[in-house]
């Protein structure tokens, strides 16, 4: 009981000292904002209103961008669709690769024998099918018809598509990888397919 009393008493005796010591020190609120204040005064270089600067001048801006048109014109790209039974599936691949304005060219190889591909197909879409190439195939070649189709092609190197895989979610970036350094494999699958295609390449 003393205890308490002990420190109930040395509370109500510092309680006069804290309050003549108040008017010493700044309100915490009003501090805060002077000190973002300051911080932004000092980078006043960094703040555009709703823009942010992100370091980059326009001229080094106008330059990358120079540099992505070089690119896109000196690794022109032919896009290779493997066709074998999914025409439907073929026909949205086809629209997505034609939508994407990536690829120079399309070539549709058509593995399948009992089946005679034509631009007919895709004739619904609101493209041009200029860029358009089918070659069916008299034989059944599996992955080998991707490489004779980018035989085929006119363009330094090739993109390969199955009629039934959607590129879609990675397509932009795997290009972009390939301009940035061209003379590597790019791929986005499994590591055994990579492995064959390293093989072929």
């Amino acid at each position: 009981m003393q205890g308490i009393s002990t420190i109930l008493l040395s509370c109500l005796l510092s309680l006069p000292f804290l309050v003549q010591l108040r008017p010493y020190f700044p309100n915490i609120k009003q501090m805060s904002q002077s000190m973002l204040e300051e911080s932004m005064n000092k980078n006043i270089g960094y703040n555009y209103g709703d823009q942010i600067n992100i370091g980059f001048s326009d001229f080094e801006l106008i330059q990358a961008k120079n540099r992505e048109v070089e690119l896109q014109q000196k690794y022109d790209l032919t896009a290779i669709v493997l066709h074998w039974k999914r025409s439907d599936s073929t026909k949205i691949v086809v629209d997505y690769l034609l939508h994407s304005n990536l690829f120079k060219e399309i070539i549709i190889w058509n593995n399948n024998p009992q089946i005679n591909l034509e631009k007919s197909l895709f004739q619904n879409y609101n493209h041009s099918l200029e860029s358009i190439r089918i070659i069916n195939s008299k034989e059944n070649l599996k992955d080998q018809a991707k490489y004779r189709a980018c035989v085929e092609a006119k363009t330094m190197a090739c993109f390969y598509v199955d009629d039934d895989w959607d590129a879609s979610s990675y397509l932009k970036s795997l290009v972009a990888d390939f301009r940035a350094d061209p003379y590597v494999l790019h791929s986005a699958t499994d590591p055994y397919t990579f492995y064959t295609n390293l093989i072929w390449t």
